[in-house]
């Protein structure tokens, strides 16, 4: 070499990292083959021992079909209208948080049993909440759950060793789920719905209590039909009063005429007055009578009759003096008495009748006044009864379709229908050569690491171009010799 190089060499130091190409790694990695091949082939070796050891895994599937159903839609407690439905896209998306849920999982793990699930989490030394947990994550891992966009229903699958076990957690799955959003989207109204009907029956009952009690210390049967009997018998006392205002000032009224015209009658007056003539004259024409229907109008004693019968006529028209004169009660006058008392008793009855009236008036005024001033709070006691007993009647309608709702939907989910329940797979999936390529492909990169190391720790250049272009001087002729 010339002085310039051997200057260059001595100033080279090793810690200088040398510089190299695509073919100086070829080079270095051919150099340490033996590292390379050592350890790319043990990796390669556990990587097909993994391989082989590997199970077979087996994916059961199932579909569902989601509807719209009336639980999603809002239904208020007490009267209102029912609210919009929401999107189906959030109903999709919803019911696929709810089968992915804990509480679904964990009730499907428990339906299949651990043991039989997941034998080797069951034989581990944890807890029984350690050992779910652990089931749960890896039952998560191998659930899958999808869905497309627009699209109502949800494809479900699930990875296990056992083809029947794959199937039968999933069916245990959507049973499980269907379970669950029975309780959670319709469950506990009944419940709920019943213990709200009893509460607000006790209240209406205490306000009945209460009504009654209020009633029974004012002394009323019943207040609307008391009111309203005491308001007709108020306009009934006010009409009679009226009647017998009337009636009295009638019976006053000829009572005065009565009185007037007994006071303008004498009181005595000449009843009759009789005469001798007279009888002697009625005493002759009977006796004519009497002869004439023994003898003719010419006979005799008729003719004698006839005589004297003219003779008595003659005296009585001359003026017959009264022999005999009677005199009594002028009969008018006591008759206008007797109508006079008749009418006088009649003012006193209606004067009576019309005190007893103001009376009763009074009383019932009283009693009206009574009942008007207690009014409102009869009126708040009954509406408050009213409107407890029409709200436990709500409730309790309600109740009873709560109750409905959830028999139908314990017999049948109307709006989740199960397109395709999960059967056995007949094929499945190895991950043998997944497993056995990623170990050639780990094998290859860590051989050739470890031989690249390798490589990099020896104190030389692995070729002439690499020290050429580490050095900056140029490669005049290479030496055999043994490697350090």
């Amino acid at each position: 070499m010339s002085s310039q190089p051997k200057a260059q060499a001595a100033r080279f130091s090793w810690a200088e990292t040398p510089r190299v190409n695509l073919v100086d790694c070829l080079a270095m990695l051919w150099a340490e083959r033996i590292i390379v091949l050592s350890v790319g082939g043990a990796v390669l070796a556990l990587g097909l021992v993994a391989a082989l050891l590997s199970p077979r895994a087996y994916t059961a599937r199932a579909e569902l079909l989601v509807r719209l159903g009336g639980e999603y839609v809002y239904q208020p407690n007490v009267g209102g209208a029912a609210g919009p439905a929401p999107e189906m896209q959030a109903i999709v998306n919803a019911e696929m948080r709810l089968v992915a849920s804990g509480s679904v999982v964990r009730a499907a793990i428990g339906e299949i049993g651990l043991e039989r699930l997941y034998p080797e989490i069951a034989r581990a030394g944890q807890s029984a909440g350690r050992k779910l947990a652990a089931a749960e994550r890896a039952f998560v891992r191998h659930l899958k759950i999808e869905t497309a966009p627009q699209t109502p229903s949800i494809a479900l699958s699930f990875e296990h060793a056992n083809a029947a076990i794959a199937a039968a957690t999933l069916n245990a799955l959507v049973d499980q789920y269907l379970k669950r959003r029975r309780d959670v989207l319709v469950g506990g109204e009944y419940e709920a719905f019943s213990a709200q009907t009893t509460g607000v029956g006790q209240r209406a009952a205490a306000a009945s209590a209460a009504l009654s009690t209020f009633l029974t210390e004012n002394g009323i049967g019943d207040f609307e039909s008391e009111l309203a009997a005491l308001a007709k018998r108020a306009g009934d006392i006010e009409t009679q009063m009226l009647d017998a205002q009337t009636s009295r000032r009638e019976a006053e009224a000829r009572a005065g005429a009565l009185r007037s015209q007994m006071e303008s009658e004498p009181e005595r007056i000449e009843l009759y007055s009789e005469s001798d003539a007279r009888r002697d004259l009625v005493a002759a024409q009977l006796e004519r009578e009497r002869l004439l229907s023994r003898y003719q109008e010419d006979a005799l004693p008729v003719r004698e009759v006839d005589r004297r019968i003219a003779q008595l006529q003659g005296f009585l028209a001359g003026g017959d003096p009264a022999s005999v004169t009677r005199r009594g009660i002028n009969p008018v006058r006591q008759d206008v008495a007797s109508q006079l008392y008749a009418m006088q008793a009649e003012a006193r009855a209606q004067r009576g009748r019309e005190n007893a009236l103001a009376q009763q008036r009074e009383e019932v005024r009283d009693r009206l006044r009574s009942m008007q001033a207690i009014e409102p709070q009869f009126r708040q006691l009954q509406r408050e009864r009213t409107v407890l007993e029409s709200t436990a009647q709500t409730f309790a309608s309600r109740a009873e379709d709560a109750r409905s709702r959830e028999e139908v939907l314990a017999r049948s989910s109307n709006n989740i229908s199960a397109v395709e329940r999960a059967e056995p797979p007949a094929q499945g999936k190895s991950w043998r050569w997944p497993i056995l390529l990623m170990a050639v492909l780990l094998g290859a990169v860590l051989g050739a690491a470890a031989g690249l190391a390798r490589a990099f720790m020896r104190k030389s250049f692995p070729t002439p171009s690499s020290a050429a272009r580490t050095l900056g001087a140029p490669i005049l002729a290479i030496v055999p010799g043994a490697r350090p």
